[in-house]
C-alpha cells in the first residue's frame, strides 16, 4: 500500500472519506449519508440521516487544536444549547457518551479528533454587513459573554487564558527581547530589521502587554475568542454562531477587538465606524461596553501576524513591517486603528 504522505491530494481524501466513515459508526445515527464539504485547516463532510436530519462531521487537523481545546468547544457548545436559544451546532455524543472521538487507521497517520455537530443553516454574515445585522451581532456577543460569565465549567474544561500577544506557546521572533531565533533563517531576517522598526516593535507590544495587565480579572470568562463576521451564520434574521474551537478563558474586550479588526480589514475605514457604532448599540442593548478600549488588542492581533510572517513566511518580514509602522504611528498618535498599506 502507497504511504499516505506519497498520495496525491485526491487519494488522501478517499483514505480520510474511510477514516470518517468508521468514526460515523460510532454514532446512532440511520443510514448516515456522507458528503464532502471542504478542506482548510479541518476536513469537513456534510452528514444527512434517513430521517432527513443535518449534521457536519469535522475532523480537526492532527496538531492544529489539542483534544482539551476541542473538549472545551464541545462542553460549551452543550451548555450552550441546554441553557440558551442561542441556535449553536450543539454536539452529538457517541454511542458511549463521548464528545470529542479520537479516530485512527493504518492507512492515515496520526489522530484525528472527529466532532460531529448539528448543522447550522443560512448564510455567512459576511454577505451582509449591515448596521441592522451588527446590531444582532453585537446582541449576540453580549449574550454569549453573559453565558460564558454565569456558566461553571465541569472539572475537564481548559485552563488556558487568553491574556498576551501571544497565547498559544508560539516563539516570539520579533521582539528585542524575544529570545533566539528558531533557525537560521529566521534569525537572519530579524537581524536585517532596522533598529528603527525593532523600537517600534518593541514600545507597541509594551503598549498592548500593558493593556493585558490592566484588564479587570472579574472580567474573566469563557469566549469565542474567534468569533468573527464569517464565523456566524444569517438563516431568516437569525444569526447562529460556529465554530467554537478556539473556546478560551478571556475577556470581552478582547474578544470584541478580534471580530471588530475582521470587520475593518472586510469593510475599509469609510464604513467601519457605522457599523462598530450598530455592533456596540446591540451589545449595550443586552450588556454595558467594556470599559478597556479594544484597539491596543488589535494592535497585538496585528503584531501576531507580524509574527506568524517571522515563523512562517521569513523572506516577507521586513516587507510586512514596513507596511504597519504607519499604523502603529498614527495609532499612537491618534489612539485609532487604520489598516496597513496594501502588500
Amino acid at each position: 500500500m502507497t504511504d499516505y504522505d506519497r498520495l496525491t491530494n485526491l487519494g488522501k481524501l478517499r483514505r480520510l472519506r474511510k477514516l470518517a466513515l468508521a468514526g460515523l459508526s460510532h454514532y446512532d445515527l440511520p443510514d448516515p449519508q456522507l458528503t464532502y464539504h471542504g478542506f482548510e485547516t479541518n476536513l469537513m463532510y456534510r452528514v444527512t440521516t434517513a430521517r432527513g436530519e443535518r449534521f457536519m462531521l469535522r475532523l480537526a487537523y492532527p496538531g492544529w487544536r489539542t483534544l482539551a481545546d476541542l473538549t472545551a468547544e464541545a462542553l460549551w457548545l452543550t451548555a450552550l444549547s441546554e441553557d440558551t436559544d442561542i441556535p449553536v451546532p450543539a454536539v452529538l455524543l457517541t454511542r458511549d457518551g463521548a464528545l470529542v472521538l479520537s479516530v485512527t487507521s493504518p492507512e492515515v497517520p496520526d489522530v484525528w479528533p472527529m466532532t460531529l455537530m448539528r448543522y447550522v443553516p443560512g448564510r455567512l454574515l459576511g454577505h451582509y454587513l449591515t448596521p441592522v445585522n451588527l446590531e444582532k451581532m453585537g446582541n449576540l456577543f453580549a449574550r454569549l459573554h453573559q453565558h460564558g460569565a454565569d456558566w461553571t465549567p465541569p472539572a475537564n474544561f481548559t485552563t488556558r487564558r487568553f491574556e498576551h500577544w501571544l497565547s498559544r506557546g508560539e516563539p516570539d521572533l520579533i521582539s528585542s527581547d524575544g529570545g533566539n531565533r528558531e533557525n537560521e533563517v529566521q534569525g537572519k531576517h530579524y537581524a536585517e530589521i532596522s533598529p528603527l522598526h525593532r523600537a517600534w516593535i518593541d514600545r507597541m507590544i509594551d503598549l498592548v502587554e500593558e493593556a493585558y495587565q490592566g484588564l479587570d480579572r472579574f472580567d474573566l470568562r469563557v469566549i469565542h475568542c474567534d468569533l468573527w463576521h464569517d464565523n456566524i451564520k444569517l438563516h431568516q434574521g437569525v444569526l447562529s454562531p460556529f465554530d467554537f474551537e478556539d473556546t478560551v478563558w478571556g475577556y470581552r474586550a478582547h474578544d470584541i477587538a478580534m471580530a471588530m479588526l475582521d470587520l475593518l480589514e472586510t469593510v475599509g475605514e469609510a464604513r467601519y465606524e457605522g457599523l462598530l457604532t450598530a455592533f456596540a448599540v446591540g451589545y449595550q442593548a443586552f450588556l454595558p461596553w467594556p470599559e478597556a478600549r479594544i484597539e491596543p488588542f488589535q494592535i497585538g492581533r496585528l503584531l501576531w501576524k507580524i509574527n506568524w510572517v517571522a515563523h512562517h513566511q521569513p523572506d516577507f518580514l521586513a516587507g510586512m513591517i514596513e507596511r504597519h509602522i504607519p499604523v502603529f504611528e498614527h495609532f499612537e498618535r491618534t489612539g485609532a486603528l487604520i489598516l496597513p498599506m496594501p502588500g
